[in-house]
């Protein structure tokens, strides 16, 4: 509303005056009455007479400039609108220092955290979906580090874990696909397949996936979601039959096969360095290496095992070697140690798991003893300096611990099958593989019974195939049977 709308409304009303004056005259005449000079004048009418909710009203609908001029003009109007419109800073500054209301926002930062740490996890997620500054502040690293230290598989305490993972996980994100490892949450990929049955061997890097066919060593690079390359960048080729067992360290490929010699790569460059032919009299069925890759320990079909030393050269030339007493099918070395735990078949005498100081050349420890006869071992691993992990014909997975000579822990398989192979985060979650139907079981350390089952892939319909081996990161799982090579993703 303009000052041209109050004129109006004043002409309006002076026409409404000037209308009630004729009729008042009217009814004077109709009635005989002759007016009179003497009578009192009638008062006029104008806008100030119209009360203060109206003329408020009117104000209101005004645009600022109006307003402005008509607050000018009359010092009535003025009052009007400052009386009704605005509020006295000492009442309002009086109403605060009463009442001291705060909203949940208004509190610092610090502050909030130090509320926030005391939510579960799920609480933590409704937090985040009221507002912007809560998302943020409910994301915080602080408040999910505890939380993320105990997540089964993605936690990323182990090094040697965190070095063969593509990505150091925010704690969010270990919390998010530790869910998914518990729940069993994972996207399966069959990466390559073969027409003819093999016995294939997995190894693991950061940027790269090493399996064994036959008698080749195939190199997959890794995609940035955990994925394998359909294409390789190295086949690595030095044996006349099949591969037994290989391990990347160092620097180095170095592998076993059953043709009895070990063969020797460059991981980087995959340069032939040296191949040492007949080492044993039977199959090479285990094979390390320790020393930043100066000696190499192996195992043979032939019940015993062999101590190398790698010269300048590149030629391992034996340095001792030691009856065991029964086929060695398995070995792992303890790098901090020296120590050698060898896994044998179980049949006679000697125990399935034997302990060997290669700097001694001489046994220290025999463990399994009352174990049944012909529970061999067919893979074993170190967790740390006194303790680690077994499985094989038996159907169970023990941990063991040195200190004792004994074992303090078994998970035993439901399915009631051998266990050809496992792989740990090294911190509470064990993954199995089993003789048949690709089947693996996903354990937490601090429980006897499997969490779930999962069931690869084959390379054909109702084909069933042992899990040869298997290798595990923070957020992926690959698996080798006979014919295929299959991927379960956890971060997607």
């Amino acid at each position: 509303m303009s000052a041209l709308d109050l004129a109006e409304i004043s002409a309006c009303l002076r026409r409404i005056r000037v209308a009630d004056r004729d009729r008042r005259s009217a009814q004077n005449n109709s009635d005989g009455q002759v007016p009179s000079n003497r009578n009192k004048r009638v008062k006029q009418t104008n806008l100030l007479d119209l009360p203060e909710e109206i003329l408020l009203d009117i104000l209101e609908l005004c645009d600022d400039n109006s307003r402005s001029a008509a607050m000018s003009a009359s010092a009535t109007l003025a009052a009007i609108w400052t009386q009704n419109t605005e509020v006295p800073e000492t009442k309002t500054n009086m109403l605060d220092m009463n009442d001291n209301i705060q909203t949940l926002d208004c509190l610092p930062s610090d502050v909030l955290l130090l509320i926030l740490k005391y939510l579960d996890i799920k609480s933590l997620g409704r937090v985040a979906q009221v507002c912007r500054r809560l998302k943020s502040l409910a994301y915080a690293d602080c408040l999910w580090i505890r939380a993320a230290s105990k997540v089964l598989g993605s936690n990323q305490l182990d090094q040697s874990v965190l070095r063969r993972s593509q990505v150091k996980f925010s704690p969010r994100e270990k919390v998010r696909i530790g869910s998914s490892w518990r729940q069993g949450t994972a996207l399966e990929t069959v990466v390559s397949l073969h027409n003819k049955k093999y016995m294939p061997r997995l190894q693991l890097e950061r940027d790269k996936l090493w399996i064994s066919w036959g008698k080749t060593i195939w190199c997959h690079p890794r995609l940035k979601d955990g994925g394998i390359s359909s294409a390789t960048t190295k086949m690595l080729r030095g044996h006349k039959d099949d591969v037994s067992k290989f391990v990347v360290t160092g620097g180095m490929v170095v592998s076993g096969g059953r043709d009895r010699s070990i063969c020797g790569w460059n991981s980087k460059t995959g340069e032939f360095l040296f191949a040492r032919r007949y080492c044993h009299d039977s199959d090479v069925t285990a094979i390390d290496v320790t020393a930043r890759g100066s000696v190499i320990v192996t195992g043979s079909r032939d019940k015993t095992m062999g101590i190398w030393a790698l010269g300048q050269d590149f030629y391992p030339f034996l340095v001792k070697q030691l009856p065991v007493g029964e086929r060695v099918w398995c070995l792992n070395i303890c790098q901090e140690t020296g120590l050698t735990v060898i896994g044998t078949s179980g049949l006679r005498g000697p125990a399935p798991l034997r302990l060997f100081d290669i700097s001694q050349g001489q046994a220290v420890l025999d463990l399994g003893r009352q174990l049944r006869h012909g529970s061999g071992m067919l893979d074993v691993a170190w967790l740390n300096e006194t303790s680690l992990l077994s499985c094989g014909y038996d159907t169970c997975t023990r941990l063991w611990d040195t200190r004792i000579g004994a074992s303090v822990r078994t998970w035993e398989e439901t399915s009631d099958e051998s266990v050809y192979c496992f792989d740990t985060d090294k911190v509470n979650c064990l993954v199995t593989g089993t003789a048949y139907y690709g089947r693996c079981s996903v354990w937490d350390f601090r429980s006897t019974k499997p969490m779930y089952t999962m069931y690869a892939t084959p390379a054909r319909r109702r084909q069933s195939s042992p899990c040869y081996s298997l290798v595990m990161d923070s957020a992926n799982l690959y698996v080798a049977l006979d014919q295929s090579l299959n991927h379960f993703g956890f971060s997607t």
